[in-house]
């Protein structure tokens, strides 16, 4: 250094006074606005926590496996669905062939009554015809009697039959409306079903491509926060070097009190405290252009937050409009299909039944029938040998029995024609017996379980519509509550504007402190050695302590001792567990 100059005037000591008070101030806002800023940025890390557990939700409810697995349960559902309309025109056409059938033995139950009648008219003319006899007296009224229960069993026949072509009739009638329904209602469900089942795939894979976007900005913006955070270690790192300026002040004081001190000559005084007062200042601009550049970066940082945020806030609403608005709601649409399908069940179930209950009832009236023809046959064997006796008797009384035996051999042969319509309504009974059988086994397929499947499905579909509707409003919400949040932090979170002023005062009295003369201390540098060394070790800093030996002496073993460490040393290593 160069020959030391003289001081001209007395320092200020309400200038340094108020220098340390600006100095007090500016280190506990500081530490309360970065604290503050700090305790910010870990809310917003903890909401981007809550919207990236959101987005996890709605991609699960998304899962592809899931969503194929319950459209192929819904395809497999929809493909017997498909098949109602013929297995029901099947049906349907079952019950025209047992009323055909029914119309046939109608046709024979009448050509039995007509025998009948021919009997009842025989069975009378017997009875004038042998009035004067007395071997058939009683035979007269007991084939009477014998052909009107035949025509009891015809009339009961009859009357079974027709409660069966009624039965049928109703039930062709159902059939009819029925097949209307399946034609009316299964094809649009199905077509409805197909497309939307094919669209929910397509659209859960786009839906999970935006959220997994939406959670890759998330994630970059708390990667972005956790370098402001990293960053917000000039805080703490300025409030040091703000107590190290106080403490340069405070021991020059101690010292210059201790017997050090006073060794000093009054010009050595002045001088060193000219040369602590130009340390302090430059150690003063030092700090704050240090705080305002790294402010500046964290600004930066902070600001394009905006622009993810934006972007969040735009992937949020392109994907709440895929799964909740009007037509891109395609799980609506498939619940509203599948409610459709499970009321079509339910009526498919319903009529099954009734139908199987026709079906049934038709079976045990065609065996209720045949069971009645064969009475019929008995009736009819009976008068057959009725007559043959009469025959007999008659052949014995010679001409008195002549005109009798006539009528029996009549009722004989009239009697032998119950056997054609017998045989022929017992071969349409045979058939009945088959058609049921057949109407059996298809409605078997009407019987299926439709709506256990589709109930399932629809319960696969209500739950994924709940978790989406849910999923998405929470995201709509969290993610408003992300971007109102990001946005606050932008202002709340800028310190150099906020602090500038206060550093820029700092700087200015530092400036105004020293006298401005050379202070050059090399001609007693033995003397604060001590002093020096105290000062120089309160450094965390390497640009410190570099700007320390500008100004004071330090000793070369001590200093190397001291500086070895900080120059080897990382500073972000030094101060990484310093802050938050």
């Amino acid at each position: 250094m160069g020959a030391m100059l003289k001081p001209n005037r007395a320092y200020d000591t309400d200038q340094q006074i108020e220098f340390n008070s600006k100095l007090t101030a500016a280190h506990a806002r500081i530490e309360k606005r970065f604290l503050d800023g700090g305790a910010v940025l870990v809310s917003v890390m903890e909401m981007l926590n809550d919207l990236i557990g959101i987005l996890d939700g709605i991609t699960g409810t998304m899962d592809q496996g899931k969503t194929e697995e319950t459209v192929a349960g819904l395809r497999r559902t929809m493909t017997d669905l498909a098949h109602l309309p013929e297995i029901e025109r099947d049906r349907k056409s079952g019950f025209e062939a047992l009323t055909t059938m029914c119309a046939s033995t109608r046709g024979h139950i009448d050509d039995i009554h007509e025998t009948i009648r021919y009997l009842k008219t025989f069975a009378i003319t017997v009875k004038i015809a042998g009035a004067g006899l007395a071997e058939f007296s009683g035979f007269a009224d007991e084939i009477r009697d014998r052909i009107q229960s035949g025509a009891d069993e015809v009339a009961r026949f009859g009357a079974n039959l027709e409660a069966m072509r009624a039965q049928l009739t109703d039930a062709r009638s159902f059939s009819s409306k029925t097949l209307t329904d399946f034609s009316s209602i299964i094809p649009p469900i199905i077509k409805g079903l197909t497309e939307n089942s094919a669209r929910i795939v397509a659209q859960h894979r786009e839906m999970a491509e935006i959220a997994g976007q939406v959670k890759k900005i998330a994630q970059g913006v708390q990667g972005k926060i956790g370098s402001v955070l990293s960053n917000l270690q000039i805080g703490d790192i300025t409030r040091q070097r703000i107590e190290h300026i106080q403490s340069i002040l405070q021991l020059l004081e101690e010292f210059v009190a201790s017997s050090e001190g006073e060794a000093l000559t009054e010009t050595e005084h002045e001088v060193l405290r000219e040369a602590v007062l130009q340390l302090v200042s430059a150690q003063m601009d030092e700090t704050a252009a240090d705080f305002q550049r790294d402010c500046s970066k964290i600004f930066t940082s902070i600001s394009s937050f905006i622009d993810d945020a934006g972007r969040i806030l735009s992937l949020r609403d392109e994907l709440v409009d895929r799964s909740s608005n009007g037509d891109n709601n395609v799980l609506a649409l498939m619940e509203r299909d599948i409610v459709e399908a499970c009321k079509l069940a339910e009526r498919v179930q319903g009529s099954s039944g009734d139908a199987d209950k026709v079906v049934f009832s038709v079976a045990e009236s065609a065996q209720e029938l045949l069971r009645g023809i064969e009475v019929l046959r008995s009736i009819k064997i009976d008068i057959h040998y009725m007559a043959l006796n009469s025959n007999l008797r008659c052949s014995k009384l010679g001409e008195a029995g002549r005109s009798v035996n006539v009528v029996s051999g009549e009722m004989r042969i009239f009697a032998g024609k119950l056997e054609t319509p017998a045989d022929a309504i017992v071969e349409d009974l045979r058939g009945v017996e088959l058609a049921t059988q057949a109407l059996v086994e298809q409605g078997q397929g009407l019987s299926k379980n439709f709506s256990a499947p589709l109930n399932e499905a629809l319960d696969s579909i209500r739950n994924a519509k709940s978790q989406m509707e849910q999923g998405t409003q929470a995201l709509a919400e969290e993610g408003q509550a992300v971007f109102s949040r990001i946005s606050a932090v932008v202002t709340t979170l800028d310190f150099e504007s906020e602090l500038g002023a206060t550093f820029n005062d700092c700087c200015n009295i530092a400036a105004q402190l020293s006298q401005g003369f050379q202070a050059d201390v090399s001609g007693f540098a033995d003397k604060i050695e001590g002093f020096s060394s105290r000062v120089y070790k309160l450094y965390t800093m390497a640009h410190e302590r570099d700007i320390h030996v500008r100004y004071l002496p330090a000793n070369s073993a001590s200093a190397h001792a001291t500086a070895t460490p900080s120059a080897e040393a990382d500073d972000d290593d030094l101060f990484a567990d310093a802050l938050f």
